[in-house]
């Protein structure tokens, strides 16, 4: 991979999967109950017999023995799992002070992930990077002050800039939230701090936020 915009969705990829290993394991580790590594592992072997639809095409589970070793793949699935047929539903995400605002951010998360994961040409690497710099603002409304600390988003803020950069992406992807989802006015410091260097360079990407949108929603998810 010696082009810069394939490096910089392997990079995305990477990152993405850091993020939701973070994400999983701050819900898991915030449940009642046992919050170890083995309890985890036993809840998705337990919830593959429930619902081997849902978790069907999973990556090889056995030899894990470490957080750093689960990916996206891993981390959204339990995440997002709807649990409807599950003997003992866990709703990690129904359990947050904004569960609308978790799922929205594990979906973005995901989304970017898939997207970098596929990259074949810079398009591709551009609109990963796009989905990614989405993926750090919904993070930041669902889990600022909780799962992230601030100056961990502020350095995420950095890391999609430098990736829209990398990619030569022009565009910004169109907002997800529908208007009555809009976040508040208020803005947490890592965002004013960081987002105020990214708007100028974003400015000249607001104009065209359609062809990306369509893009990325004829994207069939693969996790």
């Amino acid at each position: 991979m010696s082009e810069e915009y394939l490096q910089a969705a392997f990079e995305i990829k990477a990152a993405c999967d850091d993020i939701s290993r973070k994400l999983l394991r701050w819900h898991w580790e915030h449940k009642p109950g046992s919050n170890s590594l083995g309890a985890l592992l036993d809840h998705i072997a337990q919830r593959q017999q429930e619902s081997p639809d849902y978790y069907d095409r999973m990556p090889d589970l056995s030899g894990k023995s470490s957080w750093q070793q689960l990916d996206t793949t891993i981390c959204m699935r339990v995440l997002l799992d709807p649990e409807k047929d599950a003997e003992k539903p866990l709703d990690l995400l129904g359990n947050t002070s904004s569960p609308g605002a978790a799922r929205r951010a594990c979906n973005t998360v995901r989304t970017a992930r898939n997207e970098a994961a596929h990259a074949t040409d810079q398009t591709d690497a551009a609109q990963a990077a796009i989905l990614f710099n989405e993926a750090i603002e919904c993070l930041e409304d669902a889990y600022a002050g909780t799962a992230f600390r601030e100056n961990e988003l502020a350095r995420y803020y950095r890391q999609a800039e430098e990736f829209l950069s990398r990619c030569g992406a022009k565009e910004p992807v169109a907002s997800s939230r529908a208007p009555a989802e809009e976040k508040p006015a208020a803005r947490s410091t890592s965002r004013q701090s960081t987002r105020q260097n990214q708007r100028g360079s974003a400015q000249s990407r607001k104009t065209g936020s359609s062809r990306s949108a369509g893009k990325r929603t004829d994207r069939k998810s693969v996790v």
